[in-house]
C-alpha cells in the first residue's frame, strides 16, 4: 500500500535528487523491524542495512503520519535502532534532520511535529529551522502548482525550503574538517 506518508517521502528525496544529493527512501514497509534491542541490527539483515544508511547519511528527513497525536510506531521503533550506531559517529551527531508530520488535523500534526523534532534533538541530530506539517497532499506529478489548495502549495514550499536547510547544514559539516585542518596547518 502507498501510503500518503511513503509519497511525501518520495518527493522530498526527488527535491533532494534536484539539488545534486543521494537520496534513499525507506518506506513503513520496510522499516518493519522487530521490536528494538541492542545488537539486533547485526542479526536482521533489513535492520543492519537501516542501520548502515543512517551511518553514511549526511543529512535525514524524517516523514512520520500522525497516529493519536504522535509519530508512528513503525518509524519510532526504526530509530530506536540508532542506538547501535558507533561509527563514524555515535547516534546521529552533528546531523541535520528535516521533520514532516502528515495528517488531517492542526492539532495531531502539530503534537507529531514536536515529537519528530524532540526525538532528532535526543538523537543528537540538528533539526532544521523549520518542520512541516502537511494536511493536504497530492504527488507533484498529479497536481499542477496551479491547481493545487492553499495548503497543498504551502506545504511545497515549505518542505522545499526545509530540504534546502538539511542541504546546506549537511555541505556545512562536510567543509568544517577541511577548515579546521586549514587552521591547525596556520599554527
Amino acid at each position: 500500500m502507498d501510503s500518503t506518508s511513503d509519497r511525501v517521502a518520495r518527493w522530498c528525496a526527488r527535491q533532494c535528487v534536484r539539488q545534486g544529493a543521494a537520496a534513499r527512501v525507506f518506506t513503513g514497509a520496510e522499516v518493519q523491524f522487530p521490536f528494538y534491542r541492542p545488537g539486533l541490527s547485526e542479526a536482521n539483515v533489513e535492520a543492519g542495512a537501516f542501520v548502515g544508511a543512517l551511518s553514511r547519511a549526511d543529512g535525514l528527513v524524517l516523514v512520520s503520519p500522525t497516529y493519536h497525536g504522535t509519530v508512528s510506531g513503525l518509524l519510532k521503533n526504526a530509530l530506536d535502532y540508532a542506538n547501535d550506531l558507533v561509527a563514524p559517529r555515535k547516534f546521529l551527531e552533528g546531523v541535520p534532520v528535516g521533520c514532516v508530520a502528515v495528517g488531517a488535523g492542526a492539532q495531531g500534526t502539530a503534537s507529531t511535529l514536536t515529537t519528530l523534532r524532540t526525538i532528532g534533538h535526543a538523537l543528537r541530530g540538528w533539526p532544521t529551522p523549520l518542520g512541516v506539517t502537511a494536511r493536504d497532499w497530492a504527488d507533484d506529478t498529479a497536481v499542477a502548482p496551479d491547481a493545487m489548495s492553499p495548503e497543498q502549495f504551502q506545504a511545497r514550499a515549505q518542505m522545499t525550503v526545509m530540504i534546502s536547510q538539511v542541504l546546506s547544514m549537511a555541505a556545512a559539516n562536510a567543509a568544517a574538517p577541511a577548515r579546521q585542518a586549514l587552521a591547525a596547518s596556520r599554527g
